[in-house]
């Protein structure tokens, strides 16, 4: 009698748990639907939305919601461990989908409440082998995500082409440099400096040819925006074969590869337009596949490609080659060998860019320049005098959300180390993007975190084997990057409204440009050089460089957009005064043709 009496009451705890559960994780469920169909119309985080929710609909769906997850937690049991994080989870991702600004504080609020709710209870996210996930049925999962993640970067960053908002820095000078590529195979372009001059001026990026067989076939600008997004998506491949190296189960190899495709950071680098950085991200994780897989013809390889993505690249080369020197298990003449290659890369680059072009970007460190220096040489000099200098230059609140933005969705895991020769990967994430005043490098809308981002996915996936509950700390972190991916991209997909909204009009745009004649010397505004990249000799206006060339146009293109009148008509009256007629306009476009001289 007494032992039936225990099993009821087991029983009825356990139901009660259910009961419990099911009503919070229904509460949360609906609050997420109620203020998702609010969001369009009004700003959620102000209180005057109160105002819109219906209470009684509120508690039916909750009531409903509750209902139907009490019934399921009969069918799987412990499955409502599992609930609250992903109802929480839910909540996140439903209140960000129709985000229309950045609020970073508020997703990253948000990702660390799923954090907390997902590791604060016990037995949930248990590592089982699941078949279907296992070998063949991995690869399959793995490769559909990726293409599927590829497509929705790819559409996002060519909407936002189509609506006029990428400029010659960074795309209108990639898109022309392509077309003079597939024509003589040189990387010359008239955009970067206002003058016929070869990208390996500027950076030493021999990498981009790799992309060329690809161009040829899809001959536009919008196959390099698909390029980049494959590129870096890439990635996953490696980091799919590290997660086999080190005995991962399918479903951790799964959440660990979603975790590396929602990694916020690369989405908003490649929406910043187009950069031979997307290389870095693959590149980098293939270095450490064959560093960590003894494989030397791969590595080799691997690291030679390193170097040809830009001249500052050999630096990643270096750090690897010290963490593979610091570790006992790594072979010491490879490591030193790498050492040698990335050092010699590094400073062969360099003094290429130097000899033959304008030299490398010192500037971004002038913090740590005194009057009369101009050299990394000093940089590192000055930093070694008053290393407290170079630490008060670490922390700012712009740094202090970058770091955020950068470590919450890999839950911290590069920095929880066993080992120092680890540190040596994160070195270029502070030296890179937080050691320098230059605000593109600490934004993760910017293409300095391709490099970086690599490393810190790495350092997580490796660590993750010092972790007892892998499955739940993968899947945790995929969460949180899946959480901070929304908040951080879904405003950029708003230029697809903007585009199907006003389709005639910007179509008209595009339509004009095109009936422009190629063999002319074209000025045109920054946002419209991307269209114009099959002309040989379009240029900027009004320049950055050659400021005086101007006059030189045959034609000159405005875009009316941004100006105000009253600047529009000074412009205007500018070209008249210089023997330019107006001769036609469509949609934001003003055409302009030099007269006779």
């Amino acid at each position: 009698m007494e032992k039936r009496f225990n099993i009821n009451k087991l029983k009825i705890k356990k139901y009660a748990a259910y009961l419990i559960y099911a009503l919070i994780s229904g509460f949360i469920i609906s609050s997420g639907l109620m203020l998702f169909c609010i969001h369009f119309d009004t700003d959620i985080l102000t209180v005057d939305s109160v105002k819109q929710i219906n209470v009684l609909l509120l508690f039916v769906i909750t009531a409903v919601s509750a209902a139907l997850l009490f019934t399921l937690f009969f069918v799987r049991d412990k499955l409502y461990r599992c609930c609250i994080p992903l109802s929480l989870l839910f909540f996140a991702l439903i209140i960000l989908y129709p985000s229309t600004s950045a609020k970073p504080y508020f997703y990253i609020v948000l990702a660390v409440t799923v954090i907390c709710a997902s590791l604060s209870f016990k037995g949930i996210f248990k590592d089982r082998k699941i078949k279907i996930l296992e070998g063949r049925g991995l690869y399959i999962f793995v490769a559909v995500i990726t293409a599927l993640m590829t497509f929705a970067v790819s559409f996002g960053t060519i909407i936002k082409m189509y609506v006029f908002t990428n400029s010659t820095f960074d795309f209108g000078l990639f898109a022309q440099m392509f077309e003079y590529m597939a024509t003589d195979f040189t990387q010359n372009s008239t955009l970067e400096r206002n003058e016929l001059l070869s990208h390996f001026a500027v950076h030493f990026s021999p990498i981009y040819y790799l992309m060329l067989p690809f161009y040829m076939i899809f001959r536009n600008p919008e196959s390099l925006l698909a390029m980049q997004a494959a590129v870096c998506f890439s990635g996953v491949i490696p980091l799919l074969l590290l997660c086999k190296r080190w005995r991962y189960s399918g479903t951790v190899t799964l959440a660990l590869c979603g975790m590396f495709l929602c990694y916020p950071a690369f989405t908003g680098a490649c929406f910043y337009d187009f950069h031979e950085n997307c290389f870095l991200t693959p590149v980098i994780l293939w270095v450490l596949y064959f560093l960590e897989s003894e494989k030397r013809p791969g590595l080799i390889i691997a690291s030679a490609l390193l170097i040809c993505v830009k001249e500052d690249a050999g630096l990643y080369l270096i750090f690897i080659a010290l963490y593979a020197l610091f570790n006992r298990k790594t072979d010491k003449r490879l490591s030193v060998f790498l050492l040698i290659m990335g050092v010699c890369g590094f400073f062969a680059d360099t003094a290429f860019i130097n000899a033959y072009g304008e030299g490398i970007k010192v500037s971004r460190y002038n913090i740590y320049l005194t009057a009369g220096q101009d050299s990394l040489t000093d940089v590192v000099k000055n930093v070694i005098k008053n290393p407290a200098f170079f630490l008060s230059k670490l922390l700012t609140e712009e740094k202090l959300l970058f770091m955020l933005q950068m470590m919450l969705p890999v839950l911290f895991l590069p920095a929880k180390t066993r080992k120092i020769s680890d540190w040596f990967l994160i070195a270029p994430f502070i030296l890179i993007n937080i050691a320098t005043d230059y605000k593109y490098q600490f934004d993760i809308n910017y293409q300095y975190v391709f490099g970086t981002g690599a490393m810190l996915i790495f350092l997580t996936a490796k660590n993750l084997r010092y972790s007892k509950a892998k499955l739940k700390i993968a899947a945790t972190a995929f969460m949180a990057a899946a959480v901070c991916l929304v908040g951080n991209a879904m405003p950029k997909y708003h230029y697809a409204d903007t585009y199907f909204n006003n389709q005639e009009h910007y179509q008209a745009a595009e339509q004009f440009l095109k009936e422009l004649p190629r063999d002319k010397v074209i000025y045109a505004s920054t946002f419209l050089t991307p269209h114009l990249y099959d002309c040989k000799q379009v240029y900027m206006y009004p320049p950055i460089y050659n400021k005086e060339d101007w006059i030189n146009a045959e034609i000159i293109v405005l875009d009316t957009r941004y100006y105000n009148d009253a600047e529009l008509y000074d412009e205007i009256k500018k070209l008249e005064e210089n023997g330019y007629k107006k001769t036609g306009e469509a949609s934001f476009i003003i055409r302009f043709e030099a007269g006779e001289r």
